[in-house]
């Protein structure tokens, strides 16, 4: 069948073809033109009669059937919805195509090519010199197929449509700089039920991702001559925005109470207390108290990296320092980057209300319109509605899971020089090489070639005080993967150090 639909007019207003057939075909329901009960063309019928692609027709389908326009029976179409959500009389304003709908069709693309992700992991092959494909052990991945396409559609489709309303509801008004209001509501309110953080949502700073946080937070405390404290090793963002500062970096040596407290003359300190990064060791609660002693002592700042907390799979959770913290010392970070997926940079900072103001000028100096507004408003919604928190269980139950399969894989490594304390928390295992820097390097890069290569923590090693450049350790991911790829692949790396170890290689030589 063949509908006219007003196609053109809304292609050459916004340019944008996805968005001129979602605008085309909501203005030809609600309008009557299309009736209520007919029958709309196949999505290849569509796709032909305005030259784009299928894809483009099932992602505009897929929006207007979960804002209630159109319905699908199985095995005889797609038909316009009984249950229309607007009268059907045509609108005295027609609305003009947002540039909010391309951004959403875009951000849709881009959650579709994160969910098709790599190629699976190779099954297991009976031939010699079997490859896997992708350097399976790396760190910082989460499994994008337990993400919850379906609700968070749902809440970026009411996000686009409370964009297109001339007066936007009490909260969904970008601050400049701050963020969205609602946004910081539902993140002040999870902070309290969760980690016991009694914040305002004036105390709270939206950011486009934590590394963005920690740049801004340096320039504004930071400068050259003042000093900074760093946890060695730590992580390599946090080097990165410090160092740029010309600030004079101190190495806080970490052991397995965490990091080390000294008596240093410094104006911040960066630490990432609840799992520190990358070894995992969780700062101790006599720790604590010294960090927050000093910081009160010396004047000074800690910014606390709250990088991975709801990734805690047994246990309790140690005290936020910002939620032990008196005397407005402590600035908490956190990100939903990790928890939601990569393509979603959304930060915030937890501040001191003196700072707030400062933070939000900062940013809005590098960001004088709001970025990611669209997303603001979805994920203000997705965590009000408990989607996020549903979200979160059932990522932890699987990763839970997963990281099990991890330690008995490691465990299973005989003969190998990795020693490992297990951990309950987080996305990837921390892995100390204890032979020689050759047979390390010989098996990494033999894995490497074989695609089963883990994260080599060295470089978070630079610039040690006592010079020793030969330590290695591994930062083995496991998030992404199922729990028969875990096994193969410690079974893998078993093998390659089998064949090391078989060469009369004595590492003790190296």
């Amino acid at each position: 069948m063949e509908i006219r639909l007003a196609f053109e007019r809304y292609f050459l207003q916004s340019g944008s073809k996805r968005a001129a057939l979602y605008d085309s075909l909501r203005d030809a329901v609600r309008s009557g033109q299309l009736k209520e009960g007919e029958r709309l063309p196949s999505s290849r019928s569509l796709a032909e009669l305005y030259g784009i692609s299928r894809g483009t027709v099932t992602q505009v389908y897929d929006m207007l059937y979960a804002e209630g326009y159109i319905q699908g029976e199985r095995g005889s179409g797609t038909y316009v919805s009984q249950r229309i959500p607007y009268p059907s009389a045509r609108p005295e304003r027609v609305e003009q195509p947002s540039e909010l709908l391309s951004t959403w069709f875009n951000r849709l693309d881009e959650l579709k090519a994160d969910k098709e992700g790599p190629p699976p992991f190779a099954p297991e092959s009976q031939q010699a010199g079997r490859t896997f494909g992708q350097q399976l052990f790396q760190s910082g991945q989460t499994d994008f197929r337990l993400f919850p396409v379906k609700e968070w559609k749902v809440a970026l489709h009411a996000a686009v449509r409370e964009c297109m309303q001339e007066n936007l509801p009490d909260g969904y008004r970008e601050i400049p700089g701050s963020g969205l209001f609602r946004l910081r509501e539902a993140v002040a309110a999870m902070l309290y039920m969760e980690r016991g953080i009694a914040a305002s949502p004036e105390e709270i700073v939206m950011t486009s991702g934590s590394k963005q946080g920690l740049a801004l937070l340096f320039q504004i405390l930071a400068e050259p001559g003042r000093r900074i404290v760093l946890e060695y090793p730590c992580y390599g963002g946090i080097r990165e925005a410090a160092s740029v500062t010309g600030a004079e970096l101190i190495q806080a040596a970490v052991d397995e109470c965490g990091a080390i407290p000294g008596n240093w003359d410094a104006a911040i300190a960066a630490l990432t207390p609840n799992r520190q990064f990358p070894t995992g060791t969780v700062l101790s609660a006599g720790r604590r108290k010294e960090w927050l002693a000093w910081a009160e002592r010396r004047g000074a700042i800690i910014i606390e990296d709250d990088y991975d907390s709801e990734f805690r799979y047994s246990g309790r959770l140690g005290e936020p320092l910002k939620a032990m913290d008196r005397n407005g010392r402590v600035i908490y970070l956190g990100s939903f980057s990790r928890t939601m997926y990569s393509g979603l940079r959304i930060g915030y900072a937890v501040v001191p209300s003196w700072m707030a103001p400062r933070l939000a000028q900062a940013k809005a100096f590098y960001e004088p319109y709001a970025s990611g507004q669209l997303e603001q408003m979805a994920l203000a919604r997705f965590i009000a509605e408990g989607s996020y928190a549903k979200h979160l269980r059932r990522m932890k139950r699987q990763y839970k899971r997963k990281l099990a399969a991890l330690h008995r894989g490691l465990d299973e490594l005989e003969g190998t020089p990795f020693r490992f304390r297990p951990s309950d928390a987080g996305l990837h295992q921390y892995a100390e090489w204890t032979g020689s820097s050759a047979d390390y390097d010989r098996l990494l890069q033999s894995c490497r070639k074989g695609g089963v290569a883990w994260h080599d923590g060295s470089s978070y090693f630079a610039g040690e005080p006592g010079g020793n450049k030969d330590k290695r350790f591994a930062l083995f991911g496991f998030a992404h993967l199922e729990e028969e790829e875990i096994a193969q692949g410690m079974q893998a790396v078993a093998e390659q150090w089998s064949g090391i170890a078989g060469n009369g290689e004595d590492s003790r030589q190296a």
